[in-house]
């Protein structure tokens, strides 16, 4: 493991808090005795893979569950043991609520029925993330991977393989591992995992396909919520209750107010999460140089890169080499990201802007039509982008038709450039001053104007006249308001005339 690898795990494992193994031996054979550490038995001789899944023996299949918890713990993560026997089934929720889940493959000689059902129902949380370790005793992890990777989850998604071995289907990963007993093939001798030494090769793989800068900071991030739950839990305490109460009863639509703290909540876990990064600095100055030690660069490249990105560096493009620029343009960011990333530079960069820019709506719940919507329509055999700037106080306990105004997005240049991600992917478009109002009908107790299904997993907004207009994504507050400024600018310039000879003056000086 390199130095960024290991700068990553240890954010890694602060992250990942519980785990829960599953299996039907959990207290049975040789995982009935702890303490003292056995000599291993002796390993069969290899037979060839008939592609057949088929019992091995009882011992292969035994589990030393205080090792495996021990294991756990060596890295600060919590570990369950439920011994799942005929008939019983285990608690979802607690199944449910873990970082890691630890199954067994054959569980009552069933075939690996069981332990499929469950990686099915994990994958289909998508936005919880979920690492799933298959530590069995067959010693035909193909011929098992190949069927998890065969198995339909939800609306249509099946499994990716990934290259270090690792299934993924939305945000589930599957690594398969042997118990020290089983016997697989010579290729795959690197899966056989010590109970002990269990926990530590689970966190080395997610390492291996998770690593980087950006989910350094989401981590961190994470972490820090959880960690200061009491401080933000001290701030909002049951004792404000009756204010609560108060401001409810005052709002003509009452629900409000729940928002209200939620936005309260969301600045204080904005300063929590603020502080953590600040003084945890996963993606420093340190940690990018390590990160540059992983990057296929030449020596040359790679000092160059390191002394752009040092603290207090200048960044002005002067100072780069021309061997570093090559026949790139002067500016930094017209050919800094494809130094690293190659031809996917664009869509990388283009990612990374949307992200800044937009909020990640989760959930199929309707959306709702206010300041910062991003919609399109079908018109005359073109897509026409629009950006709402109703405000969103002005958007709620609406009354009858309401016209709702919105601004043209186009191709061409202009002042305020934003990316939309549309059905052809991630664009850029400009916000032009060009007004465009259509009337909404609000439903609800709310009045607010809300969208309804369109098509898989779309949503749509259909005006007064019939008009479907597809939700496409929502600007951060930040972002959205600026829009309108601008806009007010605009309307509010003063429309002097000088002289045509002052006006020619001014252009020359």
């Amino acid at each position: 493991m390199n130095e960024f690898h290991e700068h990553f795990r240890h954010i890694a494992t602060e992250f990942l808090r519980t785990a829960v193994v599953l299996d039907d031996r959990a207290y049975g054979g040789s995982g009935a005795s702890g303490g003292v550490l056995q000599r291993p038995p002796t390993r069969r001789s290899y037979r060839p893979d008939d592609g057949k899944i088929a019992d091995s023996s009882e011992s292969s299949h035994d589990l030393n569950s205080a090792r495996l918890v021990e294991g756990f713990a060596r890295h600060g993560i919590l570990c369950g043991v439920l011994d799942c026997r005929p008939g019983t089934r285990e608690p979802d929720k607690v199944v449910e609520h873990a970082d890691i889940v630890v199954l067994d493959w054959q569980m009552w000689g069933d075939g690996g029925e069981s332990a499929l059902e469950r990686i099915r129902r994990l994958a289909v949380a998508r936005h919880q993330l979920r690492i799933v370790a298959v530590y069995t005793g067959e010693p035909k992890l193909d011929a098992i991977r190949e069927r998890i990777r065969g198995t339909e989850v939800a609306n249509g998604r099946r499994w990716d393989g990934l290259p270090s071995g690792m299934l993924q289907c939305n945000n589930c990963y599957v690594a398969l591992y042997c118990k020290e007993d089983a016997n697989p093939r010579p290729s795959l001798a690197d899966r056989v995992v010590h109970e002990g030494d269990l926990a530590g090769r689970v966190v080395a793989d997610f390492v291996e396909i998770a690593a980087g800068l950006v989910p350094a900071v989401a981590l961190t991030a994470l972490t820090s919520v959880r960690d200061n739950a009491y401080r933000l839990l001290s701030s909002f305490a049951g004792g404000l209750d009756p204010a609560f109460l108060c401001h409810r009863a005052c709002l003509e639509t009452p629900d409000d107010a729940e928002t209200l703290v939620a936005r309260m909540m969301a600045g204080e876990i904005e300063e929590v999460i603020g502080d953590a990064v600040a003084a945890r600095q996963p993606a420093g100055f340190r940690a990018i140089s390590a990160w540059l030690e992983t990057r296929d660069l030449n020596d040359q490249t790679r000092s160059e890169l390191r002394r752009l990105l040092a603290p207090g560096g200048d960044r002005t493009a002067q100072l780069v080499s021309p061997e570093l620029r090559g026949s790139k343009p002067k500016k930094p960011h017209r050919w800094f990201t494809g130094k690293l990333t190659g031809d996917t530079a664009p869509d990388v960069d283009l990612e990374f802007a949307w992200l800044a820019s937009h909020r990640i709506v989760i959930g199929d719940q309707a959306r709702r039509l206010h300041l910062g919507t991003v919609v399109g329509r079908e018109h005359c055999g073109a897509q026409e982008l629009y950006v709402c700037i109703r405000p969103r106080c002005d958007s709620v306990r609406l009354r009858g038709d309401t016209p709702f105004l919105f601004l043209t997005l186009t191709d061409g240049k202009g002042v305020a450039t934003m990316v939309l991600r549309n059905s052809t992917g991630l664009v850029l478009k400009t916000v032009s001053n060009i007004p465009f109002v259509h009337n909404f009908t609000p439903r609800g107790e709310d009045g607010v104007v809300m969208s309804r299904a369109c098509g898989p997993k779309g949503h749509c907004f259909v005006d007064s006249a019939g008009a479907e207009f597809e939700w496409l994504g929502e600007l951060r507050e930040e972002f959205a308001q600026r829009i309108v400024q601008r806009y007010g600018s605009h309307l509010g310039r003063v429309a002097a005339e000088d002289t045509e000879w002052l006006r020619m003056t001014e252009r020359d000086r």
